[in-house]
């Protein structure tokens, strides 16, 4: 029996022919491309984790449809070094972290090699199962997780657009929606971030803004209430503090602010700052 283990590849540089692709004529015929390298141009989602997909570059957060996209992989950022010491048992370094903190949310050409096993719309298993010699049924046994990828060991080649958090696509856990908090919220978080800023020495005095999340991250025995505490990185951000939970935790360098979560807890207001 056959086992496909639904993990990223670790590729090298793509060698060959690289084929020029478009996501909607990939996802219309997945066979074709199979075992090809791809190069493609698309727009990169949240990417948080190991969960990361690639859209056609026109789509928005109110036309997002996650069955328009394709599933990818950034193994390719791991170097040939790291890839022999993480054979040996030794540790490998995270590439997600770095596709974070580049090209969440960005408009990107990429380039990597296609396997059409595990598309999401696809029905599985296939009908009807493969029969060998004397009608016994072979069936393949493919592991296809929610961290699947079908365009694997991708490296980016060029980034035309980037987005805010705001304008980025999220599929899945959007976190919920923020909201303005009240105004004695407000003002006990910024003292509490005050009382942080004289603790470490600085006396910076950036503008900042405190929101109410839709749903609560921590659970009630861990903190009474809870807010989210965001900074500005320039003169004002009245038109673009975040609008979504996740944007302050899924972080952009795209983005003009940035957040850190606020408690309450046995009466106390804490900023708790990365």
């Amino acid at each position: 029996m056959l086992h496909i283990f639904a993990a990223a590849l670790a590729l090298s540089d793509p060698a060959g022919p690289v084929v020029e692709a478009r996501i909607a004529d990939v996802i219309a015929d997945p066979e074709r491309y199979g075992g090809q390298t791809l190069r493609i141009r698309g727009q990169v989602d949240a990417c948080y984790g190991f969960v990361c997909s690639i859209c056609p570059e026109e789509m928005t957060p109110e036309t997002a449809d996650n069955e328009k996209c394709l599933r990818m992989g950034f193994d390719g950022f791991v170097s040939e070094e790291d890839r022999d010491q993480g054979h040996e048992g030794g540790y490998v370094p995270a590439p997600w972290r770095d596709v974070e903190a580049l090209f969440r949310f960005s408009v990107v050409t990429g380039e990597g090699e296609f396997d059409p096993t595990c598309l999401t719309h696809r029905p599985w298993p296939p009908e009807p199962p493969a029969e060998a010699e004397g009608g016994e049924v072979i069936m393949e046994e493919v592991l296809c997780t929610d961290r699947a990828t079908a365009w694997r060991g991708v490296r980016v080649r060029a980034v035309h657009r980037r987005l805010t958090s705001n304008a980025g696509l999220v599929f899945g856990r959007d976190g919920g929606g923020l909201s303005p908090a009240s105004e004695a919220v407000s003002m006990s978080v910024k003292a509490a971030y005050r009382d942080y800023l004289q603790l470490i020495g600085s006396d910076a005095d950036d503008p900042s803004a405190v929101f109410t999340p839709e749903f609560a991250d921590f659970k009630p025995e861990t903190a009474s209430e809870e807010a989210r505490l965001c900074v500005c990185l320039k003169d004002e951000c009245e038109a673009d503090w975040p609008r979504r939970d996740l944007s302050t935790w899924a972080r952009t360098p795209n983005d003009p602010y940035v957040c850190y979560a606020a408690l309450k807890t046995d009466g106390v207001w804490r900023v708790f700052p990365e």
